[in-house]
């Protein structure tokens, strides 16, 4: 297991090297790449302060909650773009027949597939975002509390777990519709979902949320478990079995990449 972690951090090293590489190369989309994600977190940022100046909650969130939240939402959002951006790709890759490279599995294909494209600027939207949430940390009191040592790694490791899982499960549903573009739509489509708070939904579609359809791990688990609005126990329960469904996860993606051919035929 230990040389597994190795040689899996050895080739995440070199897809970090990689991507070094290929943006150095293009700067002016370094740099509007950048200012696209700064916009889209202070529209989110306005987007809730202009709300909190007509009303105090939100679905029983506070203003310091809620900045909390969009907190996690920005890191987790952060982790993808800097990790899974190939997700982006997996429909054309599909159609193509360019997963060749996956079948040889030097690696775990999920690792090998999602994890190959490094962003070097999504270092730098990681910064910003990891800032703003110890900034909203801080407003709500939740670094004071005594369970804040233990709640928060659990929560930022919950929120880069989930937005992982997420990932895969989207283009699970590509490999039996092909052409159909449908991690692609399921981006998009729940991602509107992922913005907000769970707490705006009915009790039975929050559930599902968040056990069946592990939307709630990006961020708004990871927000609930720092913020101290569930218990140590509720936390380490949603988070194991947020992790257990990771791994069915994957192994349904293994099981259905055996559906793809590739260009060779």
């Amino acid at each position: 297991m230990f040389h597994a972690l190795r040689h899996h951090v050895a080739i995440a090293r070199q897809f970090v090297r990689i991507g070094i590489i290929r943006k150095s190369q293009f700067r002016v989309e370094f740099l509007s790449q950048i200012v696209m994600d700064m916009i889209w977190y202070l529209f989110h940022i306005l987007t809730f302060e202009i709300l909190f100046l007509h009303t105090e909650t939100i679905a029983g969130w506070s203003a310091p909650e809620a900045r909390v939240f969009l907190g996690f939402l920005f890191v987790s959002d952060a982790f993808s773009m800097m990790w899974l951006g190939q997700a982006w790709h997996f429909g054309n890759d599909l159609k193509d027949g360019n997963l060749d490279p996956v079948r040889v599995r030097p690696a775990a294909g999920v690792f090998l597939y999602f994890f190959q494209r490094f962003s070097l600027e999504a270092c730098f939207n990681m910064v910003i975002a990891a800032g703003y949430l110890g900034f909203a940390l801080v407003k709500a009191g939740a670094v004071v509390l005594p369970e804040s040592m233990v709640a928060l790694p659990l929560a930022l490791l919950l929120s880069f777990w989930g937005r992982v899982v997420l990932t895969v499960l989207y283009s699970i549903w590509e490999l039996y519709f092909i052409s159909s573009d449908l991690s692609q739509f399921s981006y998009d489509f729940f991602g509107a979902v992922v913005d907000r708070p769970l707490d705006i939904w009915p009790s039975r579609l929050r559930r599902l949320l968040i056990l069946a359809l592990p939307i709630g791990a990006a961020a708004h688990l990871p927000a609930v478990i720092a913020l101290g609005r569930c218990s140590l126990l509720e936390a380490l329960f949603h988070s194991g079995w947020t992790f257990v469904l990771g791994v069915l996860v994957f192994k349904s993606w293994n099981a259905s990449f055996r559906r793809y051919e590739s260009a060779l035929g």
